[in-house]
């Protein structure tokens, strides 16, 4: 159960990251227009 949990979160952190980064890196693509 424990395992199931630190994965979950894992994958949560992971995907907030990409999207983060995916967010910025707009930006700065827009920005650069």
């Amino acid at each position: 159960m424990l395992e199931a949990f630190f994965i979950t979160l894992m994958v949560l952190v992971a995907v907030g990251t990409a999207a983060f980064t995916g967010l910025v890196v707009k930006k700065l693509y827009q920005g650069q227009r």
